[in-house]
């Protein structure tokens, strides 16, 4: 996988695990925020970390923010108005592709007025997310598809144990493709993927 460029602008919670991902995932990811202590803490893991306000457009083009293929923008809630000033120097510097953490959809609409490609909600998504688990306990994991389909991960229900796919009908009764079976042995964790015959 070739490495792509991030800045990611904001070292609290989220900006922080995301920047931290990204450099283990192998990307390059240069980090900036207004606090020195937040810089120090996260400089020796990310590409480069350095103490810069987003919101002068001077600073962030002697940085070479400019170049990078994605920013994100990740500042607190208190600070809201310099994360919509750093979305507008990001779009003048010509960055391809902007995304800004927002903690409701006002603030989301007003950062895509003014030039994020993207508006990421990640409490909204968190809780959406555990308020599915909670309602479906079998449901482990879930990808909802921009048309309409969803990739979801189960565990087996008891009742279903010992029976071949094609005698569940799941297609048939509940419109259900299976894509996979992972199975107790070998492979990474102890399990082992398998495709699905019926």
């Amino acid at each position: 996988m070739q490495a792509e460029t991030f800045v990611v602008i904001g070292m609290g919670q989220f900006g922080r695990q995301l920047a931290v991902s990204l450099a283990e995932a192998g990307q390059e990811v240069l980090v900036l925020d207004t606090d020195m202590g937040r810089v120090e803490e996260i400089k020796d893991v990310v590409t480069r970390a350095v103490k810069a306000d987003a919101a002068h457009e001077e600073t962030m083009r002697a940085l070479g923010v400019g170049e990078v293929a994605v920013a994100i923008v990740a500042l607190g809630e208190e600070s809201f108005e310099a994360e919509v000033l750093a979305v507008g120097v990001l779009k003048q510097l010509g960055v391809p592709r902007i995304i800004a953490r927002a903690t409701n959809r006002q603030r989301g609409r007003i950062l895509a007025l003014v030039g994020a490609d993207q508006v990421v909600y990640p409490e909204v998504e968190a809780a959406e997310r555990m308020a599915r688990t909670l309602a479906s306990p079998g449901v482990m994991e879930e990808v909802c598809l921009p048309s309409g389909h969803a990739l979801v991960e189960v565990k087996l229900p008891s009742r279903l144990a010992g029976t071949t796919l094609a005698e569940t009908q799941l297609r048939a009764k509940y419109g259900l493709n299976v894509l996979a079976l992972r199975r107790p042995g070998g492979g990474r964790g102890g399990e082992r993927v398998m495709e699905p015959h019926p």
